[in-house]
Order: structure tokens, then sequence, then C-alpha cells
């Protein structure tokens, strides 16, 4: 295993929004894009008070103690496990209501980030319809995608670009990405049920593909840092060890430039095999 971060970078502000020819092609090559700082916190602020405010409401509604002032994301953190315990299944909601709030909106189309999606895309972008916060509680599996590629649960353009941005420092201990370098390079690899460790609804890679990758690299992330991966480009979470819930901005963006998504009308067949696998819950 290489070491950690060791993808193509941008180190933001320092070498400005502008990609270098050096840059795209080894994004072209791993299939990685690491952005750093590209959000500020002020940027980030926005989500954790939305967060926050949706917290309050269902406080309130489930006539627990509301903390209407502790929006710093370790606070939200502890508010939302106690409010699990106490409603199993409030994380559920909390996450289909974050997916119409405006500071998701607002960040996915950040003017930094639209300008760097354009350069490796194309300036005709669209962004997929779910505007997801993925919640990772502690030491929980049957949520956890284990080794996947994006494209099998969204179609669409393989050229399609997964944005990763977590609201709080992010490394192995609480549930970093790992990758495969240079893999999308080659077709999809049909999914399925496999044993790679947990007990999750996803389905994913087949282990003996997995064990052929030969430039594996884990990553560790700061609050602001960006990842921008190809959509063929294999990867998994690991475990959130730590005592807090992980949260990650998660999107993705289209080139509506691409033949064949031009010629199948920008519209994309519903997709059984992974609803099927995502709706199934844990025995």
């Amino acid at each position: 295993m290489l070491p950690v971060n060791q993808l193509c970078t941008l180190d933001c502000p320092q070498d400005g929004y502008v990609l270098s020819d050096q840059q795209l092609e080894q994004y072209a090559a791993e299939g990685v894009l690491l952005v750093k700082q590209l959000f500020a916190p002020a940027d980030l602020q926005p989500m954790c008070t939305e967060l926050s405010g949706r917290l309050s409401l269902l406080e309130q509604h489930y006539g627990l103690e509301v903390q209407e002032d502790a929006s710093q994301i370790a606070q939200i953190s502890d508010r939302l496990q106690q409010l699990e315990q106490r409603c199993p299944g409030a994380q559920s909601i909390l996450y289909d209501a974050m997916n119409a709030a405006p500071s998701l909106h607002a960040s996915g189309t950040h003017p930094r980030l639209m300008s760097l999606l354009q350069q490796l895309l194309s300036p005709e972008i669209s962004i997929h319809d779910r505007y997801i916060i993925l919640m990772s509680m502690p030491d929980a599996e049957w949520h956890l995608a284990s080794w996947h590629q994006d494209w099998y649960y969204n179609e669409g353009p393989w050229s399609t670009i997964t944005l990763y941005a977590p609201l709080q420092n992010t490394d192995h201990r609480n549930g970093s990405l790992t990758f495969a370098l240079g893999e999308h390079q080659k077709p999809p690899v049909p999914h399925d049920e496999h044993d790679h460790g947990i007990r999750t609804k996803w389905h994913s890679l087949p282990p003996d593909v997995v064990q052929g990758f030969d430039r594996v690299v884990p990553t560790a992330l700061e609050a602001g840092d960006v990842l921008l991966f190809h959509s063929l480009t294999p990867h998994t979470p690991s475990k959130n060890q730590s005592e807090h819930v992980r949260f990650v901005l998660n999107l993705r963006y289209r080139d509506l430039r691409d033949p064949q998504f031009l010629k199948d009308g920008w519209r994309i067949k519903e997709i059984t095999h992974a609803r099927k696998a995502m709706q199934r819950t844990a025995s």
C-alpha cells in the first residue's frame, strides 16, 4: 500500500484553481484528484447550521431536550446519536431531509468547484438529483459500502465525477476512503453480494478483483478538503471506529457532452439491481 494521499493534488489556494496539463494527465491516468481546502470554514458552516436546525425540529417532535445552539460538528454528532438511540430511524429522516437543504445546493455549485469540474468534464454539466450528507455512525456496517464503483449505483456517463467532502477531519480511524488508482480505465466490473469483512446491504466487487489491485491508496483529509473521482474508480470506506458520526458532503456530476448520454436524451433508466440492494433491511 502506498503512503496516505499519494494522489494527484491541487494545493489551493496557492496553486489557484487552474489544473496544469500534468494534473489533467494524472487525473486521467489515476481517476482521483485531491483538492486541498477548496471549502473554507465559512463554506461548511451553513451545512452544519442546517443539520443543527433540522435536529432541533426532530428533538422537539420526539420530546427530547432541544439544543438549538449546539451547531458544531462534534455537538451535532452527539445530538444525532442521542436522537437515534431514543428514536430509531430518526437518522434516516434527517438524511432524507438534508437532500433539499439549500446549503448543500449552494455548496454543490460553488464557483471554485464548478471551475475545476468544467476543466475535468466540460462546460456543460448536470448534477445528480441526490444531494447527500453521508452520516456514518460509529461501528455501523449495514450502510457502509465496501469495495465498489459508483457507476454501478448511478450509471450515466462513465466519466461522471463523485465529490467527497468531509465536514470534519477524516482518516482511517473514522472511515476515510481508500482508492484503487488507474482501475477506472477498465470497463465496469459486475457487482454482487461479496464478503469483504463487514455485513452490509451494498453490492460490491468480487474479492479476487480487489486482490488484483496494484495501486491501493488510503486517504486522510482535513475539513475543507475535497476528493473528486471517476465513477469507475474502485473505492471503499473504512469502518468508523471513532466516537463521532462521520459527516461527508457527497455529490455527483455528469458531462452533458458525453455522446452516449446525449443520445439517451440525458436520461438514465431505472437501476433496479441497485435499488433492490439498497432497499434491503438488516435482519
